[in-house]
């Protein structure tokens, strides 16, 4: 029964972060409009890329860490095409430079997060986010 809880709460949080990184940053792919000169055929479908990977869940959920690209960018990321990775690392690093600097050297030093499973640190975060998304929509 915890298991289930902690499996909804995730995939809530992950829907919630999604919506907020969109609103805040864009619903385009932000390696067409700041890096043009990558040769890609860009899709109209737009992702949520996790600049600092997804397997390191201290920034998972982190809006920092994620930039609106389309899906032919962000499978072109996944399949380790440095031109496209590169790219979006200094766009995540130039929107907000102390951020990635602690999030690089967190990243580095730490091991896994010990509360991404626990049901209160996942209702925290997502009460984190729904507060992020009304702000936000208060914006656009």
């Amino acid at each position: 029964m915890k298991r289930n809880k902690v499996k909804t709460l995730k995939n809530k949080a992950e829907k919630l972060w999604k919506e907020v990184c969109l609103l805040k940053y864009g619903k385009y792919c932000h390696v067409k409009k700041h890096a043009p000169h990558i040769k890609i055929k860009h899709t109209e479908v737009i992702q949520i890329d996790h600049c600092i990977s997804r397997a390191n869940k201290y920034f998972f959920l982190d809006i920092n860490n994620g930039l609106p690209v389309c899906s032919s960018c962000n499978r072109a990321k996944c399949y380790k095409q440095k031109g496209i990775d590169e790219a979006i690392t200094e766009m995540v690093k130039k929107r907000n430079p102390k951020w990635y600097k602690d999030a690089l050297w967190l990243h580095q030093t730490r091991e896994a997060n010990p509360n991404f499973s626990k049901v209160w640190w996942l209702e925290e975060v997502i009460k984190d986010l729904e507060e992020l998304k009304e702000l936000n929509e208060g914006q656009a």
